[in-house]
């Protein structure tokens, strides 16, 4: 069975499980990262040397950096359905899986340090542009979305897993959170799915 390190709260590795239950691909998980530690500790640096949460080892193959387990486990499941079939459809989705990355997750980062992950009250100035930044970003995802039923087009795939734990972080925050009608409908639909459903309750 694949070993996977990580914490059930982290959004990265709950990518990875959601992943792995919608490829029915049983994962071994051992708490790691966060109040669990163990990231800096030697063993761990061996085969992530980013010190980071999550890791997989597939037997004697290790692989690190959720998207790219992600990936793996769909590309190595018989009969997948995650990966669109043509160039095009899989350009799509890893577009918005590189977005989800480089976009999506700095700005609820940067909220989440702001809100949940202080002892102070936020500078209002900067709490107010780190959500407008977000709002850009989510309105991206919600016009996206009034033309196709998911996020990469018209079926269900990685990209929705990686964009859908991030809006499931950034609704939990105690911000103020303009509305986005077809952004709504696409999460409540995804969340609908057993892989989501099996999925351990986020703190």
């Amino acid at each position: 069975m694949i070993e996977i390190w990580g914490h059930k709260d982290a959004p990265n590795v709950r990518k990875v499980l959601w992943a792995a239950a919608e490829l029915r691909r049983p994962l071994h998980r051992i708490d790691a990262g966060g109040r669990f530690g163990g990231v800096d500790e030697a063993a761990y640096r061996a085969m992530n040397p980013n010190g980071r949460v999550p890791t997989i080892r597939d037997g004697d193959f290790v692989l690190w950096e959720s998207h790219a387990i992600m990936r793996y486990l769909a590309e190595t499941t018989r009969d997948q359905a995650l990966i669109p079939a043509t160039p095009q459809a899989r350009a799509r989705m890893n577009q918005w899986m590189d977005w989800q990355l480089a976009h999506q997750a700095g700005a609820i980062r940067a909220l989440v340090m702001m809100t949940l992950k202080t002892d102070t009250a936020p500078d209002a100035a900067r709490l107010s542009a780190a959500r407008r930044d977000a709002d850009a970003l989510f309105a991206m995802l919600d016009d996206a979305l009034s033309r196709h039923g998911f996020i990469a087009g018209d079926g269900f795939t990685l990209a929705d897993i990686a964009i859908a734990i991030g809006y499931e972080r950034w609704s939990r925050l105690p911000i103020e959170r303009p509305a986005f009608p077809h952004l709504a409908n696409w999460f409540v639909r995804a969340c609908a799915r057993p892989g989501y459903r099996d999925l351990p309750v986020a703190a």
